[in-house]
């Protein structure tokens, strides 16, 4: 939990000074009574955690996030629309949301999707809307190209404009 930025180190360190004292708590339990870890992740990391290092992941990365109780369900599903509309992966956009920090997104990505954890935040597009992409630049190219070729009324006006003539150079 300290690599995946859940805990600090000053934290772990209370944690066993308390578990000292209480040698009956266990250490997910003396997280949970301070508040400092849910239930749900300290459940996600010593049961589940340990099959999915060894077998690796059959889901998406936000399921993981949903089940270590980092991200609840109308969050996971308010990330999958703006997914959609922005092209930006699950997990960057929930650190932008601040949801998640990006210290957890990494090591979650490095142990679970090491071939993503270089990747870029955005998503990968479909290769049909490349090319539409691509004549749309090449519109919006031609039409750049064909405004710069007739210099606007105001562009000439600027050109006659005296810089001692404008107070607020001098």
């Amino acid at each position: 939990m300290q690599r995946a930025g859940l805990l600090s180190q000053a934290q772990l360190d209370v944690v066993l000074q308390d578990q000292q004292w209480q040698p009956d708590l266990r250490i997910g339990d003396i997280l949970e009574l301070r508040g400092w870890v849910k239930r749900d992740a300290i459940e996600f990391f010593a049961e589940q955690w340990p099959k999915l290092a060894k077998g690796g992941r059959d889901n998406p990365i936000g399921y993981y996030f949903q089940q270590a109780g980092l991200l609840n369900a109308h969050q996971v599903d308010a990330l999958l629309k703006e997914q959609a509309q922005a092209g930006l992966r699950i997990g960057a956009l929930a650190v932008l949301h601040g949801w998640l920090s990006q210290e957890t997104l990494d090591w979650f990505l490095r142990s679970l999707a090491p071939e993503e954890s270089a990747s870029s935040a955005f998503m990968k597009r479909k290769q049909s809307n490349e090319g539409d992409r691509a004549s749309q630049t090449d519109q919006a190219r031609s039409k750049s190209q064909a405004t710069q070729a007739q210099p606007s009324p105001r562009a000439e006006a600027s050109a006659e404009v005296d810089l001692d003539d404008i107070s607020w150079v001098n």
